[in-house]
């Protein structure tokens, strides 16, 4: 419980936060993930990614994504998503797997936390023979897509180094607000639109939440160019809808409860209780 809109922001984000240095655990499952594969495959490199090695990832909601870039002509090469995908899940018959839903990756369960997201890809060359990208699977459409891991993961932590560890924070809390609400947005999206949303030094929690729900509204409605693809391409015309029309309950939500505190008013147990509203119950409660 809290007595003031901070005070309840701090503990909700404690409630939230996948807490300490898990690169270890996402370094240590991409090693055994790769030992695995190389029996069967050809590996070029390996190298964790996902939300756990940005610190963007929230308790309870985090797998490891490895991206394995394989040898082009001998796995890739006029073979569909799909043939892959299953080429991987067959190297590692002996496990529980599932393909995951977004047909992009390859799911190892563990017994204990986290499974592993094996994301199959290819490298992208330049003339010279620097990678610029890697194309990745879509399944479900079957295609191969085009991603920047590493340069989106290096766009995350030059903006929370330029912004403060509120762009980290809003992240966490929007993801929870997601899952919270249907999870019709994929984690990658949400981390796109704040790339867009915030900007400049972040001070203001309650108001910088405001203004990332405010601005995802927005960005929402259309598609979004993000190095290379559309971060929001596994949107349909009625997920879409749907996700829009979401973001703009929190938004007004988090309007009126911003507006809860500031001007004439100091109504912190309206706000902590229209707070609650918008992120459920581990948003503390007043008092």
């Amino acid at each position: 419980m809290a007595n003031t809109v901070q005070a309840a922001f701090d503990q909700f984000y404690e409630n939230i936060n996948l807490s300490g240095d898990h690169r270890e655990t996402a370094n240590s499952r991409r090693d055994r993930i790769v030992s695995l594969l190389e029996k069967h495959f050809k590996i070029i490199e390996a190298f964790p990614s996902g939300s756990i090695p940005r610190f963007t990832a929230v308790r309870g909601y985090a797998d490891v994504d490895v991206i394995v870039a394989l040898h082009y002509s001998k796995h890739i090469k006029d073979r569909m998503p799909s043939e892959v995908l299953q080429a991987v899940r067959d190297s590692l018959a002996e496990y529980e797997t599932t393909v995951r839903k977004n047909g992009q990756a390859v799911t190892l369960y563990y017994k204990s936390w986290p499974n592993v997201d094996i994301v199959p890809a290819s490298r992208v060359v330049d003339d010279q023979g620097n990678v610029t990208s890697y194309s990745i699977p879509d399944a479900n459409r079957e295609e191969w897509l085009s991603s920047k891991p590493k340069t989106h993961s290096w766009n995350i932590e030059n903006r929370s180094s330029s912004a403060g560890p509120v762009f980290r924070k809003i992240i966490k809390m929007t993801k929870w607000w997601n899952q919270k609400h249907s999870a019709l947005l994929q984690s990658f999206h949400i981390e796109v639109m704040a790339l867009s949303a915030l900007t400049g030094l972040l001070t203001d929690m309650p108001w910088d939440v405001y203004s990332y729900f405010k601005s995802a509204a927005g960005l929402a409605i259309s598609s979004i160019w993000y190095e290379g693809s559309y971060a929001d391409s596994y949107l349909n015309y009625g997920s879409r809808y749907e996700v829009v029309s979401r973001l703009e309950k929190a938004r007004d939500i988090a309007r009126d409860a911003w507006y809860a505190t500031h001007g004439s008013n100091n109504d912190h147990r309206g706000a902590i209780d229209r707070w609650r509203t918008l992120f459920g119950d581990r948003f503390p409660a007043y008092g």
